[in-house]
């Protein structure tokens, strides 16, 4: 049996931020519309004088500025609980304003500015963790009394208290999910409100680097008194007829829509209203409206459902991502009361348990990417800009999907890969009602209130193609008691989305009886040796890599070292003792997948090095080395092997870099290459070395005589070349070159430039084991809030203007100011002339 289901696309910041974040046309047609959403970067007070204020629609203020912050290392008065008792909450005291307090903007994730200690746990890096508070002012004008007043946070890491002038008016225990509170009956408009927030992060959800603080968007909503719920708008798609291929902006067919609006009244008395709702391209062009009069008792909240037809609808796909835009707009006796918009998309998915996964009807090979949330410099604190940038390297792999390892991301997560094709599975982080790191016995799944959360707010996001309920949950995942657990959690799912198949990652136990016998899609993690015989006891469910092994290697080391905790750049092949740790390689894991047309595809761990879970080694690592890139985003040599076999342009790549001593002269070198042409030829200095075939999903290496000068990779299509690569023997260090990576940063006052460094001689070729320190000089409209340099074993701050380069390369990350200006960054170290780089904002 094929499954198959159909999906229209996601809602944009759930109607809160449009302003600040839509195209400059998108802008503009929403001014020209009485369908207004208001938002605004918030200032220390708002005042009724900040902006001419329509009392009809929905207002929404950023509150990621202003923010105090005093942290507590010494904090003992409770033990680390995943869920705090009343009488704690209770016996909370914000130090306001004693203490010492930093000014702080958020995202922010405040324990990376900690120092790494060994005596500290492994699975998170070996950095502490310890309670802080926040604290924030603000200033409601006196006329939005008598409306509903939201507080939205994005996510805070974790046990998160919140309290308005003094008032606890909420708690939220999960590190990874959005939750919002009513404060309209805590604040006072017309004066200034004090905002506190306490977090908790001592109790680990995961077994990684979790960060602490409020390391996601904050926002205050004021709405009408009737509304639209938050994330309470679903658009559901069906493609009617044969889609049309091969159309200059992607494919096209006729769609129906199915809009599910969910409005909720706070009057006494019943409301009578209109719904209407407006579909509108990503271009600001209105296609088709639909109105309908609806009436809702007091104190009511209910679902109304619409229809509209589209003829000759632009399919979202992973080259033609096609976005739609539906307006939603409240009135009363003619009068807005409430608006949102949703963002969306249309397109087609099909699972086939013999032939894989169809998008809009063609085959996708899934190429994908597990990834933890956390960046340089900043841990888990990025802003939206930062996370494009990941998705785009991502892309230039060859990689096509995105496995959220193992929670909900930010929303500027997704609205990356809707706006430029990357597949999603949506994880997330716990198996039933659970705070622990694995689900026990016992675990109870009455509440399931995250992955509720996971479900709303992602379910309009055509990049998300399966919901993924958990990962290796040992010992329930083969067990009875597991599966009832995973039942109700896809009953769940499927009230709240029937458009797509739930599925998870199992690591063992593929039994009937367990998760296997109920779950839509089977995923599968490091044993590919299994995939004939799962798919041999279940033929009816498509079977995919769910997680599955790259390498441990680093940049620029020759030779493994467990003293020094680095892992040769070729992998690091580990005693057989080691278990499932030993002997990784990326083929082992793309071979099974790629000769055996029911396997779907592969997520491989992973895209990016991350803190925490040092493997293979432990202490003095403190992130990962299993990444195609480092945690800067520099690419390893096995980022070359995923690009050649997944990319669709001819490929190859030598390595390791061409440079050695002067003793090394004349011995031999081994030279490995990645390349999907059909055969390979190896020259140095002009002078061929021979030709090699290349052995499908595999590689080729040479025994060279080392002499400086230039190693060139010739690849071959037939006879004739169509890609090559060159390695160039470096003389001594005498630069610094600085390359802005994420150039046109828009004035935000939270955007990062992240700023790639590295040391080269003379002519530009890379110093590739260069270690000088580099210090940074910052002037103009911006501050430097991070450093990096990919090295695992790295104990040095992360928030200093320095740090030491690392096989190389280091990066800085440049926080923009408020207005637009030119920022200059200056980079010196010790023997090297100064070098300098301007980041331009708008």
């Amino acid at each position: 049996m094929t499954a198959s289901f159909t999906l229209y696309g996601r809602l944009l910041g759930r109607g809160q931020f449009i302003l600040a974040c839509c195209p400059a046309v998108l802008l503009a047609l929403i001014l020209q519309t009485i369908c207004t959403v208001t938002s605004h970067a918030a200032t220390p007070a708002m005042a009724p004088g900040v902006a001419v204020r329509n009392q009809n629609v929905r207002e929404v203020w950023l509150l990621d500025d202003h923010w105090m912050l005093h942290t507590m290392p010494k904090f003992h008065a409770f033990k680390p609980v995943g869920a705090l008792s009343a009488g704690q909450v209770a016996n909370l005291q914000c130090p306001w304003p004693k203490g010492d307090w930093t000014p702080v903007q958020l995202p922010n994730d405040y324990l990376i500015s900690a120092k790494p200690s060994a005596q500290q746990s492994r699975s998170h890096g070996y950095m502490p963790s310890y309670p802080a508070w926040y604290v924030r002012k603000f200033t409601l004008p006196a006329s939005d009394a008598g409306r509903t007043i939201w507080l939205n946070f994005g996510g805070a890491y974790r046990n998160a208290v919140v309290l308005v002038n003094g008032q606890v008016v909420g708690q939220h225990p999960s590190g990874y999910t959005a939750f919002r509170f009513d404060i309209s009956s805590s604040v006072h408009c017309g004066a200034v409100n004090t905002l506190s927030v306490f977090v908790d992060p001592r109790w680990a959800e995961g077994w990684w680097y979790e960060g602490g603080g409020i390391y996601r968007h904050v926002r205050l909503m004021v709405v009408h008194r009737l509304h639209v719920v938050p994330w309470g708008t679903f658009v559901l798609s069906d493609v009617l007829g044969p889609i049309h291929y091969g159309l200059i902006d992607g494919d096209h067919a006729n769609a129906g829509l199915t809009i599910q609006t969910t409005v909720k009244n706070m009057h006494s008395a019943e409301r009578s209203f209109t719904l209407v709702s407006k579909v509108v391209t990503q271009h600001g062009h209105s296609l088709a409206t639909v109105s309908s009069t609806e009436r809702l008792g007091a104190k009511q909240t209910a679902t109304f459902t619409q229809h509209i037809s589209l003829g000759d609808a632009a399919l979202w796909s992973l080259r033609h991502c096609n976005l739609y835009h539906l307006e939603t707009l409240l009135q009363e006796k003619g009068r807005a009361v409430d608006n949102r918009q949703t963002t969306f998309g249309i397109r087609t998915i099909r699972f086939d348990p013999n032939h894989g996964f169809y998008l809009d009807g063609r085959h996708v090979e899934i190429k994908g990417a597990c990834n933890h949330q956390d960046f340089p410099g900043v841990g888990n604190g990025a802003p939206d800009d930062l996370w494009p940038w990941r998705i785009a390297q991502l892309k230039a792999m060859g990689c096509n999907a995105c496995r959220t390892t193992h929670n909900p991301m930010s929303r500027a997560f997704y609205r990356a890969c809707n706006r430029m094709g990357m597949l999603v599975m949506d994880e997330n982080r716990h198996l039933g009602d659970a705070w622990t790191p694995k689900s026990p016995p016992g675990t109870g799944y009455s509440s399931l209130a995250d992955l509720r959360s996971m479900v709303l707010q992602q379910r309009n996001d055509p990049c998300v193609i399966f919901w993924s309920m958990c990962n290796e949950e040992n010992p329930l995942q083969g067990k009875l008691q597991g599966a009832r657990i995973f039942s109700a959690m896809k009953a769940l799912v499927h009230r709240l989305d029937p458009t797509r198949p739930v599925t998870c990652a199992d690591n063992g136990n593929f039994s009937p009886q367990g998760i296997f016998g109920v779950e839509d899609l089977l995923g599968i993690n490091y044993t590919v040796h299994s995939f004939a015989s799962v798919h041999r006891h279940f033929p009816s469910k498509m079977i995919f890599g769910s997680e599955d092994f790259n390498c441990f290697s680093d940049r620029g080391v020759l030779k493994t070292s467990r003293k020094a905790g680095l892992c040769s750049q070729f992998g690091a092949l580990l005693p057989s003792s080691r278990g499932f740790m030993s002997n990784h390689a990326p083929w082992r894991s793309w071979i099974p997948v790629a000769e055996h047309s029911y396997v779907a595809g592969d997520f491989i761990w992973t895209g990016f090095d991350y803190r925490g879970e040092p493997n293979p080694f432990g202490w003095p690592d403190v992130t990962s080395q299993t990444g195609a890139m480092d945690l800067c985003g520099f690419r390893k040599p096995c980022y070359y092997y995923w690009k050649a076999w997944w990319g669709d342009a001819p490929s190859v790549y030598i390595f390791p870099a061409w440079t050695y001593p002067a003793a090394t002269i004349g011995k031999p070198v081994r030279v490995r290459c990645y390349s999907n042409c059909s055969r390979v030829q190896l020259l140095l200095n002009g002078k061929s070395l021979g030709t090699k075939p290349m052995p499908k999903y595999k590689f080729i290496y040479w025994r060279v005589p080392y002499a400086p000068g230039v190693l060139v990779a010739q690849g071959y299509d037939g006879n004739r070349v169509v890609a090559s690569y060159a390695c160039r023997t470096a003389g001594p260090a005498s630069n610094l070159q600085l390359i802005d990576q994420v150039p046109n940063l828009s004035a935000d006052g939270q955007s990062i430039a992240p700023i790639a460094v590295t040391v080269v001689d003379a002519h530009g070729t890379p110093e590739p084991y260069a270690t000088n320190k580099v210090h940074f000089s910052i002037s103009g409209a911006g501050t430097i809030v991070g450093v990096g340099n990919g090295n695992p074993a790295y104990h040095g701050s992360l928030v200093a203007p320095h740090i030491r380069a690392f096989a190389g390369k280091c990066m800085v990350m440049v926080r923009v100011g408020n207005k637009p200006s030119l920022i200059h960054l200056v980079a010196t170290c010790r023997g090297l002339p100064p070098a300098a780089i301007t980041i331009q904002t708008h």
